[in-house]
C-alpha cells in the first residue's frame, strides 16, 4: 500500500515537473504600503504559462482565496499588483500569504511557494480610519 502511493505521488511530481519545466522566476515578493498590498514578481522563462492567477489567505498559510489574474507577456517579464482588498481592521500588522497559481497553455498548472508579507497600518491611517468612521 505505501510503494503503491509513494509510486502515485512521484508520478504527480513528474507530471507537473514536465508541465511546468521551463517557467523560471527571477523573484517574487511582496511589501505594504498605505493602500494595501504590492505583489510584484519577475519571470525568466515562462515555458508556455499562459496566465498567473494571484491567489491570498490571511492569517493561516491554507486557506487561499482568488485575487486577480494577470496575462503573462513572456519570458523576462516583470508584473506587478495592487491588493487594495486587505483589512486594514484595528490591527497594526496582519500576516498575508500569497502564491501564485502559474497557467499553461494545456490548462495544466502548478504553485509557487507562498511569500508572507506583514501589513502594516501607519497611525496616521489609523487615525483618519477612525475620523472617517465618526461621521458615518
Amino acid at each position: 500500500m505505501i510503494n503503491r502511493v509513494i509510486k502515485i505521488l512521484f508520478l504527480l511530481l513528474i507530471t507537473v515537473s514536465v508541465a511546468y519545466a521551463g517557467l523560471t522566476f527571477e523573484y517574487f515578493t511582496g511589501k505594504t504600503n498605505s493602500d494595501g498590498i504590492l505583489i510584484e514578481w519577475k519571470t525568466g522563462d515562462e515555458g508556455g504559462t499562459v496566465k498567473f492567477e494571484v491567489e491570498r489567505s490571511a492569517s493561516t498559510p491554507n486557506s487561499f482565496i482568488f485575487v486577480k489574474s494577470v496575462n503573462a507577456n513572456g519570458s523576462n517579464s516583470y508584473y506587478s499588483l495592487q491588493d487594495n482588498g486587505v483589512d486594514f481592521g484595528n490591527k497594526s500588522n496582519s500576516v498575508y500569504y500569497y502564491r501564485l497559481k502559474c497557467i499553461g497553455s494545456n490548462g495544466a498548472y502548478s504553485y509557487t511557494n507562498s511569500i508572507t508579507v506583514v501589513h502594516t497600518v501607519s497611525g496616521i491611517k489609523n487615525t483618519w480610519g477612525s475620523i472617517k468612521a465618526i461621521f458615518r
